[in-house]
């Protein structure tokens, strides 16, 4: 918890009840003593204004100090001084300003308004600003709302592109704060699967909250922006903990430091190409890698990574196709960037040759799931299935899908029905996405379609059927279902063409 430790300008009784920490009782002797009343407007009238400062008194607890020893305390002891009394704050003002301290007085009404969970500089939202610029902090998440909050709801900082946790609804008591902020969120849960080059903490916490706070925003992004007041707690903890860090970069601020925190992360880059056959592809760019789905079964081996290690479903390649592969993927990697596509078609940036990991790594820096560019059909999704393994069959496994979906994920049930009864697609099962996306996709996905398999072979002969179009009834819902989890989610979607490769 924030609590402000201040020097009191004023009647002490009037601060009972507020969370300060009073240092000393300060007053002063100057202008206004003196009847010296000078009108500005701007910063740079006041710059105008005569100015002595030998004919400025601070006093302290009664005794006269210097300018000096003034901003020794307030460069350690003390946050603020605070006025009780507006009026003696304006007639002070010149002379404060004048001795560079602009941020570092403020009223007690501003006090409770704006200092209740740090410290208040407009200042350093400004140098802020400059930082995310200088330091190429493209997408920031505001996750305190500390930029509205600083009386700023209208500044723009026009090189990045800010989101927001909004967790006590500053924003319903304040709508302008949503032009702020491309997108607010109610709370960390509610962007789990967002990127963003930095998360900003700001808010006053104790080594212990930071590091839950470090905890609870691990996976949305690598760099932390964290303003770090002087004399804190958590100043010393950071400066005694760096090297859980892989780098600290440190940032002068008004009464602290900017600290931009880059964690160790996991940063291994994988694209799988399924296949079952020679995929017959003696080179690939780095970071790809050829999976055989079915392994367990196949009669013939080509000496590719198999999906039937460890924990695995590769039986039941028959009935779905890649997905034997996309389970073994989730279930046996760890990869920070994970992709699939196949052996015949790849993703392309250029139309002529394979996306490289360093194309995708730029991609993903702008969205968060690569697919493959939609495809529109003369049919719908329902009436393919129904051409490729037959309405009957087709509609059966349908039965099944939406009778387990209406059970493990009934709030998908809707997208479903939409996407079945849609005239376009994101085909093949083909993604490149960051772990955290994959895995949330993965755990929903397998949340229902071994079951649906497995009452499917159950129920139908399917087991004893050669035709490939009617065993794969299964496997020919599951390649839409991508699009139908996409559908529920707010995610921000790249869609590329394919290279088909001919004749393999």
């Amino acid at each position: 918890m924030f609590i402000p430790r201040i020097l009191l300008c004023g009647d002490e009784k009037n601060f009972s009840g507020l969370k300060v920490q009073i240092v000393g009782k300060i007053s002063f002797r100057g202008a206004a003593e003196r009847d010296e009343v000078f009108l500005f407007r701007t910063l740079e009238d006041l710059d105008k204004l005569p100015f002595d400062e030998k004919s400025f008194q601070i006093f302290l607890d009664g005794e006269e100090i210097s300018v000096g020893a003034l901003k020794k305390i307030l460069d350690g002891a003390a946050d603020y001084i605070v006025f009780d009394d507006k009026n003696e704050l304006i007639c002070r003002f010149n002379e404060l300003y004048r001795l560079g301290l602009q941020d570092r007085f403020l009223t007690r009404e501003t006090l409770t308004t704006y200092a209740a969970e740090n410290f208040y500089s407009p200042q350093n939202v400004m140098k802020l600003g400059e930082l995310l610029s200088a330091l190429k902090i493209f997408r920031l998440l505001d996750a305190d709302t500390f930029i509205a909050k600083n009386d700023l709801v209208y500044v723009n900082f026009p090189t990045v592109e800010l989101e927001a946790v909004d967790e006590k609804f500053f924003a319903k008591k304040f709508p302008v704060v949503e032009n702020l902020y491309g997108k607010i969120y109610s709370s960390l849960a509610a962007c789990r699967l967002k990127s963003f080059d930095a998360v900003l903490l700001t808010k006053e916490r104790s080594p212990e909250e930071f590091v839950d706070a470090l905890i609870e925003t691990d996976a949305l992004a690598e760099n932390i922006f964290a303003f770090v007041r002087k004399s804190s707690a958590l100043e010393k903890f950071l400066a005694a903990h760096e090297n859980s860090f892989e780098k600290i970069s440190r940032f002068p601020a008004v009464n602290g430091v900017w600290l931009l925190i880059k964690k160790f992360v996991r940063d291994d880059f994988k694209i799988y190409v399924v296949t079952h056959k020679d995929a017959k592809l003696s080179t690939l760019p780095d970071g790809y890698e050829i999976i055989h789905a079915g392994h367990a079964q196949a009669q013939k081996k080509f000496g590719y990574l198999g999906d039937d290690s460890g924990s695995n479903i590769s039986r039941l390649n028959r009935y779905l196709n890649e997905i034997t592969a996309l389970y073994w993927i989730w279930k046996n990697t760890a990869h920070a960037i994970v992709g699939l596509c196949h052996y015949r078609r790849f993703f392309t940036a250029d139309g002529e040759n394979f996306l490289t990991e360093a194309q995708a790594r730029e991609l993903l820096r702008g969205c968060d799931v690569i697919v493959v560019k939609e495809n529109f059909f003369a049919l719908t999704q329902h009436e393919l299935k129904s051409l490729v393994c037959g309405g009957d069959l087709n509609a059966f496994v349908e039965k099944i899908f939406r009778e387990h979906i209406s059970r493990k994920q009934p709030d998908y049930l809707d997208a479903f029905d939409y996407i079945s009864n849609s005239r376009a697609e994101f085909m093949y099962e083909m993604f490149i996405t960051r772990r955290k996306i994959f895995d949330a996709y993965c755990e929903w996905l397998f949340s229902f379609v071994l079951d649906v398999t497995e009452e499917v072979l159950a129920r139908t002969n399917l087991a004893a059927i050669d035709n490939p179009r009617k065993y794969r009834a299964v496997g020919l819902v599951c390649e839409r279902l991508m699009t139908v989890w996409l559908a529920k989610k707010n995610l921000r979607l790249k869609s590329l063409p394919v290279i088909f490769r001919e004749n393999v």
